[in-house]
């Protein structure tokens, strides 16, 4: 697996485009209870992050645990949480490892986590852990990223990002016989007297194929139910960046 972000974590929220997470914590939810979930569902926010996503769940009422594989990422999400009152139990666990004290209803696996695992294999064994994990009937709520992402957004292609307080550089090289794609980041951060502090972080993502994600759902004993473009699961298109789905866990 990718190693685990460690310059990036206070950089993350202001680099790209996220996702409303306020919004997919409502549909989540929304969806759950249209399944016959129970109400006191406990909910897995898998890959956490900086916790934006557990944030948003939390104030909704839900019961939330997180995990991420990056200490550095767990603290942000821990001050994240903090600042509205919340204090969810927080792991520090690589996904492949993942370790609960008992089961969840409803495991969530957002903003293309999943990419950053580096083979099928590795893909496989995660379904297998979220599926042991998972109470009969609950649901597993992930997206992936698209092809046409990692062909054409991804690509070789260089964007900048600038906060009041950092300016970031982030290159890709994509392998087209491999589908993967590696990221190196340049952070300048600003502190003192207007003086830059410059960070370095490298990534990898790899492509998965909806016809293999439904493959492993199903071999690690998963019933698809829905599949979108995004959290609304509206039909996806040739050039939507994101792959969203919903499955249900059976035993």
């Amino acid at each position: 697996m990718s190693a685990s972000y460690t310059q990036l974590p206070a950089f993350y929220d202001f680099l790209g485009e996220h996702p409303d997470y306020e919004k997919m914590a409502e549909r989540i939810l929304s969806i759950y209870e249209e399944k016959g979930a129970k109400e006191s569902g406990l909910v897995l926010d898998l890959a956490c992050g900086t916790g934006r996503l557990t944030c948003a769940l939390l104030d909704r009422g839900a019961d939330v645990i997180g995990t991420d594989l990056s200490p550095e990422m767990l603290m942000q999400a821990r001050d994240t949480c903090s600042e509205k009152g919340h204090a969810p139990l927080l792991l520090c666990q690589d996904m492949r490892e993942l370790d609960l004290y008992g089961t969840v209803d409803v495991t969530v696996c957002a903003t293309n986590s999943l990419n950053y695992l580096e083979s099928e294999r590795d893909l496989e064994k995660v379904f297998s852990l979220v599926h042991n994990f998972l109470t009969p009937g609950g649901l597993f709520f992930f997206d992936i990223n698209s092809l046409y992402k990692f062909e054409k957004l991804y690509g070789e292609n260089t964007y900048v990002f600038e906060s009041e307080n950092a300016f970031c550089v982030w290159q890709n090289d994509y392998c087209r016989e491999e589908q993967s794609c590696d990221f190196r980041l340049t952070i300048f951060e600003r502190g003192q007297k207007n003086l830059y502090r410059r960070l370095e972080e490298e990534q990898r993502q790899q492509y998965f194929s909806p016809e293999t994600v439904k493959n492993l759902l199903e071999k690690c004993g998963f019933a698809l139910l829905s599949q979108g473009a995004d959290i609304e699961l509206r039909t996806a298109g040739d050039e939507d960046p994101d792959l969203f789905f919903v499955a249900r866990c059976i035993k």
